[in-house]
């Protein structure tokens, strides 16, 4: 089947009626031990109200028929010749763009002046900087066709006081295709007890979070405030809501409208504000369960993971609803991932999208959709062949890309690049050829769209590369 083939077959798949509703038997894992729960005077009479279906994934070996959920695999017969960094670096930005197999878009971009750039939020950015490190400006520009376009960027300055510090400094954004990218440089230098930083805030192009933080290592402590970008103006985002049970706060997670959050606290684990309520509460006590992560799925759903066996090497994955109370157990007793060992198998959490990997013992993947419990096979393709797999999901989870290493390039040496389209069902893989002159530093996701991988001239650094892919 071709890729044309494939296509014109999806609107036709239709799964049996029968496998609507199949309760999935259990992973190859032996039975947990259970752990003691500790709970309040009080909760006994909220649990016993949640409502739980729990639901297990199947061996997919023993259930033929649930194969029909798959993921198909595209292996692109043409590999990419990866260009190499040689000569003497552009004085501006340069891009080159290519098709790979008439199926993979390829922007290749060289960037002068070496540790200068960096991406990020759907755009390409540089800082222009003093001696000791002052910004004196910054620039964007997105990454369109074959061409490089500049984006107008704007400045916000702010003063913002918490916890007897005060944070100063200007704020470097722009708008592009309606999403927002924003920068400020933060406290240059470890002498210093505090930090900040900017980040974006979904479906918003007027204000930015900003995160002050304080201390380092186990002293580490942060706070979340808003900052109007016309304005300046700081709004404290958790005053009045009994945030103080969870300080000191080390992770905070937003639902996209900051009506609610999650507050993530080393010392006193997890807990789910609502700012409407102005209420903050622990989730062991919301849910009968030991918390050990959690996270903010779409609609306010919040997954929460809890460890089982002996060594606290099995998860199980629920899902819980802060408005009706409802809780979910949509996976049992998954073994965790281990990289390290000989033939690595077990389950895969991604912080994002709502989705994970696992790999069975065959070495055969599946993606695992954490929200409902149904579990999608990638056909024709297992881990073993692989050398040190890396799986990451997109922002909004709709992709996965996947990254084998062990090529020629110095540094990462990514020699297979690809991307499970969860949406489409298909899993498009490219192999790489490329040489010693190019450092691959790191790999992640550019938008949505788009796979980065950033590198550099092997031999003196001061050429930066960047080089998106588009599946």
């Amino acid at each position: 089947m071709n890729w044309e083939e494939y296509k014109g077959a999806l609107d036709r798949l239709t799964p049996p009626p029968e496998l609507k509703g199949r309760i999935q038997a259990s992973l190859e894992a032996p039975a947990p031990v259970s752990r003691p729960r500790q709970r309040r005077a009080g909760l006994t009479a909220l649990a016993a109200a949640a409502v739980l279906a729990c639901t297990f994934l199947a061996a997919m070996a023993a259930s033929p028929e649930l194969r029909t959920a798959v993921l198909t695999l595209f292996r692109l017969e043409e590999a990419e010749q990866v260009p190499a960094p040689t000569g003497e670096g552009p004085e501006q930005p340069e891009l080159t763009q290519n098709t790979i197999s008439q199926q993979v878009e390829a922007q290749y971009i060289r960037l002068p002046d070496g540790f200068s750039w960096s991406y990020g939020d759907n755009v390409l950015s540089r800082a222009e900087r003093a001696d000791d490190g002052t910004v004196l400006d910054f620039h964007y520009w997105a990454a369109e066709g074959d061409a490089l376009i500049p984006l107008e960027t704007r400045t916000t300055d702010f003063t913002a006081v918490w916890d007897g510090v005060s944070y100063t400094d200007t704020v470097y954004w722009c708008n592009y295709a309606g999403a927002l990218s924003c920068y400020c440089s933060g406290t240059a230098g470890m002498a210093l007890d505090y930090d900040y930083h900017v980040s974006s805030i979904s479906g918003r192009t007027d204000a930015v979070l900003l995160t002050l933080s304080q201390g380092s290592q186990m002293d580490y402590r942060q706070y979340p405030v808003l900052l109007d970008l016309e304005s300046g103006e700081i709004t404290d985002l958790l005053e009045g809501t009994g945030w103080e049970a969870a300080a000191p706060l080390t992770e905070v997670q937003w639902t996209d409208d900051l009506s609610a959050a999650i507050l993530s606290s080393d010392r006193t684990g997890w807990y789910y504000c609502d700012r409407a309520a102005n209420t903050t509460a622990s989730l062991n006590e919301l849910t009968g369960l030991e918390v050990s992560s959690a996270y903010l799925a779409e609609d306010s759903t919040l997954i929460l993971l809890t460890l089982s066996g002996p060594q606290g090497d099995y998860c199980d994955v629920w899902t819980y609803q802060p408005d009706s109370g409802t809780l979910t157990q949509t996976f049992s007793q998954l073994p965790v991932y281990q990289r390290h060992e000989e033939q690595p198998w077990g389950f895969q959490f991604f912080f994002g999208g709502g989705r994970g990997i696992y790999v069975a013992k065959d070495s055969s993947v599946s993606v695992l959709d954490l929200v409902t419990g149904e579990t999608t096979a990638v056909e024709g393709f297992t881990l073993a062949q692989w050398d040190t797999p890396t799986f990451i999901a997109n922002p909004s989870g709709t992709k996965v890309l996947f990254a084998s290493y062990g090529g020629q390039a110095d540094g990462l040496g990514i020699s297979s690049l690809g991307v499970m389209d969860l949406e489409q069902g298909a899993f498009t893989l490219l192999d790489r050829d490329s040489d010693a002159s190019l450092y691959e530093a790191s790999l992640g996701w550019f938008d949505e769209d788009r796979v980065a991988i950033w590198g550099y001239a092997s031999e003196d650094f001061t050429q930066t590369c960047l080089y998106l892919y588009r599946f």
